[in-house]
């Protein structure tokens, strides 16, 4: 329920209110048609929405809400295809003023004239989303993931950073890539929708959100609320959630009395390692859980402030209990008319097996996601600016599940700054593995200006079971380079590979030292480097620290050190 104030509830409920409606359509001609509801043709105004797909809750849904009316006008009804339709519900308070509430923002994509009027039927923004999905990766938290897709798609995003870390799974680290079998970004969403336990929606600005379904009643509607009601003699809880991918997750108790959810199109729950997949399918159930509700349908006079996924008490029904509580998955809206509330569920003691055709399709799913090459893609979601310093331009962690010889292809377009006018700058490339350089280094040198640069390397020998870490890593010698974000198109190819989560359990530590500049006098001795590290609280197996000194030469000016590599303490937990 979208927030309102006192006033307006007791407006709303009222038995005799004074209400409006106002809508404007910004046509694509540069026009603008307002209208009231003297312009529309009594009882044409419906909203239609739901946040499930069929008759049953489900996590992952982004539905296309219907706005539609009959409008009466002499344009050509050509002029109002692909205009943006805004409408505001208004109701007359007790002290004579006026609540403004709106109703959402729309795009016309059917207009039909008749004698009298044109027929308008509107959707809104979530149609942005069915947009092709053009299999770039999408990664990063969920709040990352979703900035992404409305960036792509022209949508604003309605929530912030925090508020999305605060669902299940909202500070983990996806991917979504071309082999996820998404279709359009409005899949992209469901597939995050699905990990947070929630559903995608476009709140009354027109901006994108995830919402939860309701935990606490947000409204009571008592019998002189409602003009009907049909009530379920059963409730929906679910004891259990089973996750089908590659893999199988099972979370809670399958062979309990309640409701069993299955998850069979569930992309970003088979990116990682078994445990961590585990822990994604545990957090998800943790939030089905705790939903419980009855089935039920209600028609009661219009609440334009009521939304789906809302719970609301049903009070003073007939037989024992005499109340109870309902998750709006369905509404329409009427202005001036009756609005219907439904919340669907299935009956836990109707629930039967699986048919052998979807078990012989379950399997062969199975044994193709066990033989498959992956490709798994990467960007830079921030810009780089690599100067004389080393700076990281990527960062892929993975595991492997069998032994695997990984090719890392990356497409990097850069632009190079040199200090010198009409200068040149270069641009040094290191691979890192498991925060160790590895013996292929690049470079290149660089006019001021726009390049691109292909990169390859092989990954060879990584055994089983392994969880490894690769980055790479820039130095720009007498100038700078910078990287766009998400300029980078980067991706790792091999077979049976995991993407880790954002954090392994190790702990990587590094530092670096400036040479040190070693002065006369001509008798000079180098007694050795102390160092020094402890962390606490544990009890580490540490390996000795060890210091070596490389290519020290004496040169006309004094002695030179040209490179100092350390290798410190390792904490093994």
């Amino acid at each position: 329920m979208i927030p309102v104030n006192q006033e307006y509830l007791a407006a709303i409920r009222a038995p005799v209110r004074t209400d409006r409606i106002t809508g404007t359509i910004r046509l694509t001609d540069g026009g603008s048609v307002s209208f009231s509801a003297a312009d529309l043709m009594s009882g044409s105004v419906t909203i239609d929405d739901q946040c499930v797909t069929g008759d049953e809750l489900q996590f992952g849904c982004v539905y296309l809400g219907q706005a539609a009316f009959q409008l009466r006008t002499q344009l050509d009804r050509y002029r109002f295809y692909g205009g943006s339709l805004t409408l505001t519900y208004g109701i007359r308070l007790a002290d004579g003023s006026w609540y403004e509430l709106p109703l959402g923002v729309y795009t016309v994509s059917e207009a039909e004239r008749t004698a009298l009027y044109v027929s308008i039927k509107a959707y809104d923004n979530a149609l942005l989303l069915d947009k092709r999905f053009d299999g770039e990766a999408l990664q990063g938290t969920p709040y990352q993931m979703l900035a992404r897709i409305c960036e792509k798609c022209g949508l604003t995003l309605g929530q912030t950073e925090a508020e999305l870390a605060a669902f299940p799974n909202g500070t983990e680290t996806f991917q979504l890539d071309s082999g996820d079998g998404c279709e359009s970004y409005r899949d992209c969403v469901g597939a995050i929708a699905q990990v947070l336990a929630g559903f995608g929606t476009v709140d009354r600005a027109g901006a994108l959100v995830i919402r939860a379904f309701g935990a606490e009643p947000c409204a009571a509607l008592g019998p002189g609320d409602r003009s009907s009601a049909t009530v379920s003699d059963y409730s929906c809880r679910y004891t259990s959630l089973v996750v089908e991918g590659s893999e199988t997750y099972l979370c809670g108790d399958t062979a309990g009395d309640g409701l069993e959810m299955r998850m069979s199109d569930a992309p970003l729950f088979g990116k990682g390692l078994p445990d961590r997949n585990q822990a994604v399918a545990d957090a998800v159930f943790g939030a089905l859980a705790a939903i419980q509700y009855v089935p039920a349908s209600v028609t009661l006079s219009g609440d334009p402030a009521l939304e789906c996924g809302d719970r609301i008490t049903l009070t003073d029904l007939p037989g024992a209990g005499g109340s109870a509580e309902m998750l709006v998955t369905h509404r329409v809206w009427k202005f001036r008319g009756r609005q219907t509330l439904k919340a669907v569920g299935r009956n836990p003691y109707l629930v039967g097996n699986r048919s052998r055709t979807e078990t012989a399709l379950r399997r062969l799913q199975i044994q193709t996601d066990q033989n498959q090459t992956l490709a798994y893609q990467f960007t830079n979601p921030q810009a780089v600016e690599a100067g004389a310093e080393e700076t990281q331009l990527c960062r892929i962690a993975f595991t492997t599940s069998q032994a695997t010889t990984p090719l890392f292809w990356a497409q990097l377009p850069l632009t190079a700054q040199p200090d010198t006018p009409g200068g040149t700058l270069l641009l040094r490339v290191r691979y890192y593995l498991d925060g160790v350089p590895q013996d292929y280094p690049l470079a290149q040198t660089l006019y001021a200006g726009a390049h691109t640069l292909a990169l390859f390397y092989p990954l060879m020998g990584l055994e089983e079971n392994r969880s490894v870490v690769f980055s790479v890593r820039l130095t720009a010698e007498g100038g700078l380079v910078q990287v766009a974000a998400n300029g980078v198109r980067a991706t790792l190819n091999g077979r049976i590979l995991a993407q880790s989560s954002g954090w392994d359990g190790r702990l990587m530590l590094e530092e670096l030292l400036p040479s040190p500049a070693l002065q006369p006098p001509a008798a000079l001795r180098v007694e050795g480097f102390t160092d020094g590290v402890q962390a606490v609280p544990a009890a580490p197996a540490l390996r000795q620290p060890q210091d070596t000194v490389a290519d020290l030469r004496w040169t006309a000016a004094g002695p030179a050190l040209d490179a100092l590599a350390e290798t410190g303490p390792v904490l093994e937990l």
